[in-house]
């Protein structure tokens, strides 16, 4: 009976380790899609900008969907891991969509509040150090930013003002499209804009009581969130001046 005993101290020994790595084991298949996904783009974008911009770059995308999921996660909505695309960004899965407008608001603003802090940090180290590459990503990381903040569609600031005010949303679609009149050629304006319409077409047809409650927000909460967006606004394009004035 001795090999028993001895057969089953291995197993538990074997358990014991088991338990340990299973919970690593879980957070295999998000570290292969977010690191996967993440070098494939960092590969295509560094063939054409070098790689130290190109992980740049990727970086302050990352940090800036990590400001949706830490957000979301706040407030209790399941969500996948980042996953980067070349040349259409990056975006995080919500599982669940989010009970209301201002939760809905909160999740799109996390992105732009993290990410503008992302590129801050590029840009005071790139003054302080005297390097013109960090002060190149930090006029990216806001112009990025303040892009994301157009109010229209899927983009974060479509989200937001739908606390505000989902009229703001034809300022978004009229946005868009004189973007689209200077780069007619840019796929992925055109994406936006198909994306755009249905949010858009909202507008004109009657809502059901469930639609006219997902955008219930107290006057409180409007002002909170204008105050967030537009001085958010203000202050990226503050940065982008100031960030391409250094580069200069």
């Amino acid at each position: 009976m001795g090999w028993l005993g001895g057969g089953a101290l291995v197993v538990a020994k074997f358990w014991g380790k088991l338990k340990v790595v299973l919970p690593a084991l879980k957070l295999l298949p998000m570290v292969l899609k977010t690191g996967g996904s993440m070098l494939l783009t960092v590969g295509v974008y560094a063939g054409m900008w070098g790689w130290r911009y190109a992980l740049g770059f990727v970086l302050l995308l990352f940090v800036h969907e990590c400001g949706h999921l830490l957000v979301a996660r706040r407030f209790g909505l399941p969500v996948g891991a980042p996953v980067f695309i070349p040349f259409m960004g990056a975006f995080i899965a919500l599982k669940e969509s989010p009970r209301n407008a201002w939760m809905e608001a909160w999740v799109g603003i996390g992105g732009p509040l993290l990410g503008s802090a992302g590129a801050l940090l590029c840009h005071v180290v790139g003054v302080w150090m005297g390097w013109p590459l960090f002060v190149a990503l930090a006029w990216t990381g806001y112009f990025l930013n303040l892009f994301n903040l157009t109010p229209v569609g899927q983009l974060d600031g479509g989200r937001i003002v739908s606390a505000i005010s989902p009229w703001l949303w034809l300022v978004g679609f009229g946005a868009l499209g004189w973007m689209l009149w200077e780069r007619p050629q840019s796929f992925l304006l055109w994406v936006i804009l198909v994306l755009a319409v249905p949010r858009v077409w909202s507008l004109f047809r009657r809502r059901d009581a469930e639609e006219a409650r997902y955008y219930e927000c107290t006057g409180s909460q409007r002002m909170v969130m204008g105050f967030l967006y537009f001085g958010l606004i203000a202050a990226l394009a503050t940065g982008m001046h100031l960030s391409g004035v250094g580069a200069r």
